[in-house]
C-alpha cells in the first residue's frame, strides 16, 4: 500500500513537472511572436520597402478576403504646423510694382532755324507709373565755332514730371557763320521714385546748314554766268524713283525759293519722249556777304518715274559748297506737301507709297497718288 501510495505520488509529480515545462514553452513562444511584432512597427515604411521586409501577420479582419494579398495604395500625408500667432496674417504673396525698365523715361530733341535764330527743343517724356523729380536738362556739347548761345544758361530744371506728362524746354542759338556744321547734344537727369538718380542723353542732332543762313542776291543770266567761272564748285547726282521730270522740276523750283536763292533762270522741255528740265539760283550769306549759286539739271522719261536730278553748287567760301550740297539733297529727296511744301513723316510717306491717302499735319490739305 505504501509502496502504491509513493508510486502515485512520483506519478504525478512528474505530470506537474511536464505540464509546467509544456506551459514555459507557450510563454516562450508567445513572447517571440510579441517581439516580432514590435519590430516590425518599430521598422518605418521606407526601410521596409528598401529592405524587402514582408510582415507575418494576417491581414486586418476589417479587410475582404477579396483584397488579401493586394499592396496597399499609397498614402501621401501633409504635415502641418499651427501658425505662430500674429505672424500668419503678415506672412502673404507680395505684389511688386512694375519695373522700371518696362516703361521708361525718354529724351528726345528737334530742332529748326527760326528767323536768324536755331531753335533747338528737348523733349523730356515720362512713360513710367511713377512721379520723376529734380529734373534737369542740359546741353552737353554743340559747334561753338558757329553757333553761340542766346540765353546765358545752358541749362533747365524741374521739381517733377508726373506720370506720362512731359516737358519741354527750348534752347535758342545765333550763328556766327554762313555755314553751320555739327551736332547738339543735351542731356537730363532725373530722380526716379526710390532716390536713385539716373542720367540720359539724347540722339545726337546733326546740323549741316547753309540755305538757312542765306538772302536772296538779285543778279543777271550774264554776270551769274561770269561770277560762277571765278568761283570753287561741287556736284552730286542723285536718282528719285517716286517722282516723274515733271513733278521733280516743280519741286526743285519750290525748294529753290524756300532755299532763299534768287531765280536767274529755268526751263523745261520735251525732246523725243525725254525731258530736261533746268534751274539756277545765286544767294549771299547772311554774315560774311559771301556768294553762293546752285544749278539744278533734271532729266528722265517724261511722265515716267524715275529721274535723275544734279545737283552744282558754286561759293566764294569753300566751306559752305559741302554743306549746301547735302542741304539741298536732303530736301529734293524728301515727301513734300504739295501744298504749303511741308516735309511729310516717316508714316505719312509709307501711306502714299502703299497708295493711301494721307493730310498734311500743317495745312490739313489731303494729299493722295
Amino acid at each position: 500500500m505504501l509502496m502504491l501510495l509513493q508510486f502515485i505520488d512520483s506519478l504525478i509529480n512528474g505530470i506537474l513537472i511536464v505540464l509546467f515545462i509544456f506551459l514555459a514553452c507557450i510563454a516562450v513562444a508567445l513572447g517571440c511572436m510579441g517581439s516580432d511584432i514590435k519590430k516590425e512597427e518599430t521598422i518605418s515604411a521606407s526601410v521596409k520597402k528598401e529592405i524587402g521586409f514582408k510582415s507575418d501577420r494576417r491581414p486586418s479582419p476589417t479587410i475582404s478576403w477579396r483584397e488579401i494579398g493586394r499592396e496597399p495604395e499609397p498614402r501621401s500625408y501633409v504635415r502641418t504646423t499651427r501658425p505662430i500667432p500674429g505672424v500668419s496674417q503678415a506672412i502673404r504673396q507680395v505684389h511688386r510694382p512694375p519695373a522700371m525698365s518696362e516703361k521708361q523715361v525718354k529724351a528726345l530733341r528737334g530742332g529748326e532755324f527760326v528767323g536768324n535764330r536755331m531753335r533747338f527743343k528737348v523733349k523730356v517724356l515720362n512713360e513710367t507709373p511713377y512721379m520723376i523729380t529734380d529734373v534737369t536738362v542740359f546741353l552737353i556739347s554743340f559747334p561753338k565755332e558757329s553757333l553761340r548761345l542766346a540765353g546765358k544758361k545752358d541749362d533747365c530744371q524741374f521739381s517733377k514730371i508726373e506720370p506720362g506728362g512731359f516737358r519741354s524746354p527750348t534752347f535758342d542759338f545765333l550763328p556766327t557763320q554762313d555755314c553751320v556744321r555739327g551736332e547738339i547734344v543735351a542731356g537730363v537727369s532725373y530722380v526716379d521714385m526710390t532716390g536713385k538718380a539716373h542720367t540720359l542723353s539724347t540722339e545726337p542732332f546733326v546740323i549741316r546748314s547753309v540755305c538757312d543762313l542765306l538772302i536772296p542776291d538779285q543778279i543777271s543770266p550774264e554776270d551769274f554766268e561770269i561770277k560762277l567761272k571765278s568761283h570753287e564748285h561741287g556736284e552730286i547726282v542723285i536718282k528719285v524713283e517716286e517722282w516723274t521730270p515733271e513733278e521733280m522740276f516743280e519741286k526743285a523750283l519750290r525748294i529753290t525759293d524756300e532755299s532763299n536763292f534768287y531765280e536767274v533762270g529755268s526751263e523745261f522741255d520735251v525732246k523725243e519722249g525725254v525731258a530736261f528740265g533746268s534751274i539756277t539760283g545765286l544767294a549771299k550769306g547772311k554774315y560774311t556777304g559771301k556768294s553762293v549759286g546752285v544749278h539744278i539739271n533734271i532729266s528722265g522719261p517724261s511722265k515716267k518715274k524715275g529721274a535723275s536730278c544734279s545737283i552744282r553748287v558754286t561759293g566764294e567760301d569753300q566751306a559752305m559748297i559741302l554743306p549746301a550740297i547735302d542741304d539741298l539733297k536732303e530736301r529734293l529727296s524728301a515727301w513734300l506737301c504739295p501744298m504749303c511744301s511741308s516735309p511729310l513723316s516717316l508714316d505719312s510717306v509709307q501711306k502714299l507709297r502703299d497708295g493711301q491717302v494721307v493730310v498734311c499735319p500743317f495745312c490739313s490739305v489731303s494729299i493722295g497718288r
